[in-house]
């Protein structure tokens, strides 16, 4: 609690409001690998694109490294991964899908990521951008934590005119993000009720069919089941997909932001 100049008692987020995801208009999300978006909030996109939101996908890399089979060409991997996750979004009623085709697990650079990022967000013009949350500890993967930063970044960058994207000319016009929602996230402070929409999220997982077989997406069901029915419990709902939503105004300088 803090205290105003007046007195008046207040919390860090009545001073600081959060955006709403769920009454988010359009959204883009943005993800390292193919299938990332469907683990972290497939449910939760099945439920924006219910209540009318427009969700378009970014998937960053090609995912070509993402087996454990020595035979296949990761040239032939990547192909089948794009129509994967071509057919995972159509699933989910995504309206359009981006790639940016960076080579999975080759140390990409965040700000060759950002600018191609930057240039999406102000083609697409969503109202709020959802990717994975690069501060979670112990993440490991490369990929995860630079898109995720390059993410965040892109989103603080886009609405400044004199930011240059990928093509290195100005552009002819910005765009203001109000928000960013990772998952993925260990500092979630929204919670989305799931239970109209989970199943869906793993017959979306199911269909990336090169990573999943039917025993290990059992396993992934039953961690998911158990972590749904944890963000839900006390909520007033069975399951729920679990979000660190900030103002963008937060990605810069705010000691605050991991308290919001």
């Amino acid at each position: 609690m803090l205290k105003t100049n007046g007195g008046e008692t207040m919390t860090l987020q009545e001073i600081i409001p959060l955006p709403k995801l769920e009454q988010c208009k359009r959204l883009l999300c943005v993800q390292p690998h193919p299938d990332d978006n469907e683990i972290g909030a497939g449910a939760t996109i099945a439920k924006l694109v219910h209540n009318g939101c427009e969700v378009v996908y970014l998937t960053v890399t090609d995912g070509r490294i993402g087996s454990n089979d020595p035979k296949i060409h990761p040239r032939q991997l990547a192909a089948i991964r794009r129509k994967e996750t071509e057919a995972s979004a159509r699933l989910l009623g995504v309206s359009a899908s981006f790639f940016l085709d960076f080579q999975d697990g080759s140390f990409i650079s965040e700000q060759a990521v950002c600018r191609k990022i930057t240039d999406v967000i102000r083609e697409v013009q969503p109202e709020m951008v959802m990717t994975v949350d690069p501060f979670l500890p112990y993440e490991t993967h490369y990929d995860h934590r630079t898109v995720g930063m390059a993410t965040a970044g892109a989103c603080m960058m886009a609405s400044l005119p004199h930011f240059q994207g990928s093509q290195g000319d100005l552009p002819a016009n910005s765009w203001s993000v109000a928000g960013v929602a990772f998952y993925n996230t260990a500092y979630p402070n929204t919670y989305i009720n799931v239970d109209e929409t989970w199943n869906l999220k793993f017959t979306a997982i199911a269909a990336h069919k090169s990573q999943f077989d039917e025993e290990y997406l059992k396993k992934v069901r039953m961690y998911f089941e158990l972590k749904g029915e944890e963000y839900a419990k006390g909520r007033g709902f069975d399951r729920a997909e679990a979000f660190k939503v900030l103002p963008v105004t937060c990605l810069h300088v705010n000691v605050d932001a991991i308290n919001l």
